[in-house]
């Protein structure tokens, strides 16, 4: 189990969110779905260690990471979590590489040999090789948005959250990037929990949350004809 939360109460950004308990399996993909945008996001906040809820608790591995102080709980998201945002953020003048390998010297610490190699491997597992020397403000949309994807996994994280995946890419981009983030959790047994923008579909074996008033449930969905 990558993560076991348990809340009785809204959190501490003032949207109310209903009682739930659940837990994520490792290595599975997971699309949110709420009927409110902003709720849907107050919940990936909670998902990654962003926010807090007033009571209850969120395990992770096992360890209860709730409570604790917020230096102790960056450094659980900086080492176990992986993001990927709506908007890619790179830094334009840096190389995709220098992009992808920047967690790697600030969570990871590795030397620059071994963070070459790791990296080399993650931008092939991504489909990017080809951009390695490429700087970030010479790529296309679509581009950022799988070099913004493997710098989100490069010190492979247990749990990656997405928020709004493919949001202001073309429809066939899109596609591209779900298509890429749905092998992460069978390449690296990292858990995803992830929203989609508009106009992506579930995949076949996606399991869907669906959160409303009653809860929270687990649905495995066939695409939408």
């Amino acid at each position: 189990m990558a993560n076991q939360i348990s809340w009785c109460s809204p959190s501490d950004s003032g949207v109310q969110v209903p009682p739930i308990s659940h837990g994520f399996q490792r290595a599975s993909f997971y699309v949110l779905e709420c009927d409110e945008a902003q709720a849907k996001h107050s919940w990936l906040r909670l998902f990654g260690l962003l926010d807090e809820p007033v009571c209850g608790e969120i395990l992770l591995e096992g360890r209860r990471v709730t409570g604790l102080d917020p230096e102790e709980l960056g450094e659980i998201r900086n080492r176990k979590l992986g993001f990927l945002f709506a908007a890619p953020f790179l830094l334009p003048s840096f190389t995709v590489l220098e992009n992808v390998a920047m967690p790697l010297f600030k969570v990871a610490q590795v030397d620059a040999r071994e963070a070459k190699s790791i990296t080399e491997m993650i931008l092939d597992l991504v489909g990017i090789s080809e951009l390695v020397e490429l700087t970030a403000s010479t790529l296309s949309p679509l581009q950022q948005h799988l070099t913004a994807l493997a710098r989100a996994i490069v010190h492979n994280p247990r749990l990656m959250i997405i928020e709004e995946l493919g949001l202001g890419l073309e429809p066939e981009a899109a596609l591209r990037v779900f298509d890429v983030a749905r092998r992460i959790p069978e390449r690296l047994g990292t858990t995803v929990i992830a929203t989609l923008s508009a106009g992506i579909d579930f995949a076949s074996g996606d399991v869907v949350l669906e959160i409303g008033a009653a809860g929270i449930r687990e649905v495995r969905k066939e695409p939408r004809i």
